[in-house]
């Protein structure tokens, strides 16, 4: 594969389609990089690459923010049982557990969903890949005497982190 400044330079179509599901539903963080990665050969560094797009997103405004966030599934949730998740997300919830649930751990994670998303209007969002469900369920807990605004940074801090798995996952890395 190449790396992401020759990927563009190739093709625009073979480096959007590549990259359009790092960030869930949302392809205008990598369409808003197009041009700076285009002029930059530091972008040939995977690690620079995901520093670009990382900041793309730190620096949106608010509604760009949560629409973001919002666009992500609930873990375990009616997407995941219904097969509506991208392919990413998929893996990285088959990678956790979480497509093996029992009905008590159904049951707890809907539970936890819906207090979480009641409390923040959000979904839970956490880079899953290498946890197991428990480490899940505690994170979910501590997570939920958080607040708002602390929440709101930690989910774009995770979706940075899920990006990045992601981006390691195309590069084999």
């Amino acid at each position: 594969m190449m790396n992401p400044y020759n990927l563009i330079n190739f093709s625009k179509e073979k480096f959007l389609n590549t990259f359009y599901d790092l960030y869930e539903h949302s392809p205008w963080v990598i369409e808003e990089g197009y041009d700076k990665i285009k002029n930059d050969k530091k972008y040939e560094d995977i690690d620079e690459f995901h520093k670009l797009l990382s900041n793309i997103i730190l620096e949106a405004d608010t509604e760009l923010q949560m629409k973001l966030i919002k666009s992500h599934p609930m873990l375990a949730g009616r997407e995941a049982k219904e097969g509506e998740l991208t392919d990413f997300s998929t893996n990285e919830q088959k990678s956790a557990g979480l497509n093996n649930c029992t009905k008590d751990e159904i049951k707890l994670f809907d539970r936890l969903n819906k207090e979480y998303f009641t409390k923040f209007d959000f979904p839970y969002i956490l880079a899953v890949k290498g946890k197991n469900k428990e480490q899940i369920i505690e994170n979910f807990s501590l997570r939920l005497k958080n607040s708002y605004e602390s929440e709101k940074v930690e989910a774009l801090t995770q979706i940075n982190q899920i990006a990045l798995i992601r981006i390691k996952d195309i590069y084999g890395k």
